[in-house]
């Protein structure tokens, strides 16, 4: 906790919210875009997983008891203005169940089915060989494969142009982002 404190403390307090994917001090980490939902996100993955271990096993127990005490943590910060928030974004799934009845959870919570960040593949800069792209046998049997795939996009397309475009987690308004003074139970967690 003593290095953390000292990190934040050297922080010009001067702004309200920490911005994202800034340097945290700690070589190679950074602050997160949106630590909350992906926290939540990770905690309930990790308590669906621990479902396929025998209940009977100590490492279920000590893992489960250990992740749900930092899930009820994590679910106790939130940010300002998340009521409005939340208000906005149920009204946005009332409106079309078929695309985000997924994501609710059986609590009546809001879920995500996919991590809230994607890993972002560097590029060394180096070209080789391998990094072409292949064009295939050109076989009567690639040519029809080709074929089935386009037309599968087609009519994605088409169904699109019909009935609308479904709305995606993406078109969700995101949550309010967290204070600097409500970062300091996250690090609790990890100290």
């Amino acid at each position: 906790m003593r290095p953390t404190s000292r990190l934040f403390a050297t922080v010009k307090s001067a702004k309200k919210f920490l911005e994202p994917n800034t340097p945290t001090g700690l070589t190679g980490l950074t602050t997160h875009p949106s630590p909350r939902p992906a926290l939540i996100y990770t905690y309930r993955q990790t308590l669906k997983k621990l479902e396929q271990i025998p209940k009977s096993s100590v490492y279920r127990q000590s893992v489960e008891a250990l992740t749900k005490q930092r899930l009820e943590i994590v679910e106790a910060q939130r940010p300002e203005g998340y009521e409005k928030w939340l208000e906005r974004v149920r009204k946005q799934i009332e409106a079309n169940p078929a695309a985000y009845g997924r994501f609710m959870n059986a609590d009546g919570s809001l879920g995500s089915q996919k991590a809230h960040v994607e890993s972002v593949d560097n590029w060394d800069g180096i070209v080789t060989r391998q990094d072409a792209l292949q064009e295939g046998t050109n076989s009567m049997a690639e040519a029809e494969r080709k074929a089935k795939s386009v037309g599968a996009e087609v009519q994605i397309v088409d169904k699109e142009a019909a009935e609308g475009k479904l709305p995606t987690v993406e078109d969700l308004e995101v949550e309010p982002p967290l204070t600097r003074e409500q970062y300091v139970p996250f690090h609790l967690i990890y100290t």
